[in-house]
């Protein structure tokens, strides 16, 4: 009986840490997720979906000219429900990122829907 509560007490020590973690790195997560997908668009020449995320042709061609993507977070998500809002610099410069996922918790695989250089 001893070992099943130091089992169960190591289980839920264990799920605590994971769900904490994953809240205080949500955003870090999303956002090397988000700049992952950026630079495999870049770097494997994807300009129809780099046109599609784009919301402008300055930010379309902005982004087909560089070779590597760095994004630098200015912001918490500022969004809602399954789309997250964040105030960004990419390569410098100022921008907004939109990012589709489907929990807002858990951390998977994120989805860029727009992108904007201001």
């Amino acid at each position: 009986m001893k070992k099943f509560i130091y089992a169960s007490v190591i289980l839920m020590l264990l799920i605590t840490i994971y769900l904490s973690m994953n809240f205080l790195l949500f955003d870090k997560w999303t956002l090397h997720q988000s700049e992952n997908q950026l630079n495999n668009y870049v770097e494997n020449h994807k300009d129809n979906n780099l046109k599609q995320i784009s919301r402008d042709d300055k930010t379309y061609n902005f982004l087909r000219k560089k070779q590597k993507i760095s994004i630098i977070s200015k912001s918490d998500n500022q969004g809602s429900g399954s789309v997250n809002y964040y105030r960004v610099n990419i390569n410098n410069n100022s921008a907004e990122l939109y990012i589709k996922s489907k929990h807002t918790f858990i951390p998977e695989k994120t989805t860029i829907q727009h992108v904007r250089i201001l």
